[in-house]
């Protein structure tokens, strides 16, 4: 079972708050009237505005994706908004899709070079929309704070927020999907980069990250191997601090929440999901809140997940990396 330091994040202050959620869609006029649905997750009767993470979801999914972690985060005082990428999103019907076969032609769909491109283009308009609505007589002015920003996603979400912080994108010369903004990320289930150098592809990526996978975190659309070679991003990017949980027996759809029918649930889900929530809070409060005690916790990662899963740090304040079997 998890440790005590594991399900208790540092710097809580009080219980978990009431959180408010909304619906929304934004229009991007500039991209053919794309549209862009949303959903947020406010805590209630926090003092100010609060930190806000941009998540983003995985092939076949919605702004429904991993909403235990969204919840949890509210709960705990930070802002959430999850977008829906039109084109890679539920419309495929990977859900309804029975067998390997299937599952791989709808998603082939939804991983073209253009809805790529065009996934990786809805994170910097939401963060203007997001800037425009948090402005006086916005509708989120006084609720979130742009100045503390990160951004997280599960699978093509992990790829799209490492493309949001700096991974290169081959075929789209001319075009930066890197957004400034973002102060931290986390990526749920990345992977290695389709067609393309592990070293280069990485080489413009600066900010603080958490990686998060799985010794069984597979899916029919991976070029990995084996689930080990989805620590690539973490091996590889430099030049800021970087941590890696790798949950023991975790598959690829934990990360998205509790599993529906037909699915059950797996034995550890439980255990592995209170273990997501807590790193999550953890890695937030450390880099956007400036949590001292959250950031010592976090270099004593290999130790507190134990048992649940392993550890990794590369951090210079935290000491000498921890090994890791190179790729």
């Amino acid at each position: 079972m998890a440790s005590a330091a594991l399900a208790q994040p540092a710097g809580r202050a009080a219980p978990h708050v009431d959180i408010e959620v909304r619906y929304g869609q934004w229009i991007d006029p500039a991209r053919g009237g794309r549209v862009v649905p949303y959903k947020v997750y406010l805590p209630r009767g926090t003092k100010g505005p609060a930190p806000l993470i941009v998540h983003s979801h995985g092939l076949g999914g919605s702004v429904e994706g991993s909403t235990f972690i969204l919840t949890a985060l509210a709960q705990a005082g930070f802002a959430a908004v999850a977008l829906q990428h039109a084109g890679s999103d539920s419309s495929l019907g990977i859900g309804q899709a029975r067998g390997e076969e299937a599952i791989v032609a709808a998603g082939a769909r939804g991983i073209t070079a253009s809805v790529a491109q065009a996934r990786y283009g809805d994170v910097p308009f939401a963060i203007d929309q997001l800037t425009r609505e948090a402005a006086r007589g916005g509708t989120l002015a006084g609720r979130i704070d742009l100045t503390k920003l990160g951004m997280s996603g599960h699978s093509f979400g992990a790829l799209s927020t490492l493309v949001a912080a700096g991974q290169r994108v081959p075929g789209a010369e001319g075009r930066n999907y890197a957004e400034p903004r973002i102060k931290a990320a986390i990526a749920y289930s990345p992977n290695k980069p389709r067609n393309d150098d592990v070293a280069t592809a990485f080489a413009g990526v600066k900010t603080p990250m958490l990686h998060m996978t799985g010794t069984q975190d597979r899916s029919p659309m991976d070029l990995e191997g084996s689930p080990f070679e989805r620590t690539a991003p973490y091996q590889v990017i430099s030049g800021a601090d970087q941590y890696l949980v790798i949950l023991d027996g975790g598959d690829h759809a934990v990360f998205g929440g509790p599993r529906t029918a037909p699915r059950p649930n797996r034995p550890r889900d439980a255990e592995h999901m209170s273990l997501v929530k807590a790193e999550t809070i953890r890695f937030w409060r450390a880099y956007l809140n400036g949590d001292g005690a959250a950031a010592r916790e976090l270099c004593t990662l290999p130790v507190r997940v134990k048992g649940v899963a392993e550890g990794y740090v590369k951090a210079a304040r935290c000491g000498p990396p921890t090994p890791i079997r190179p790729l």
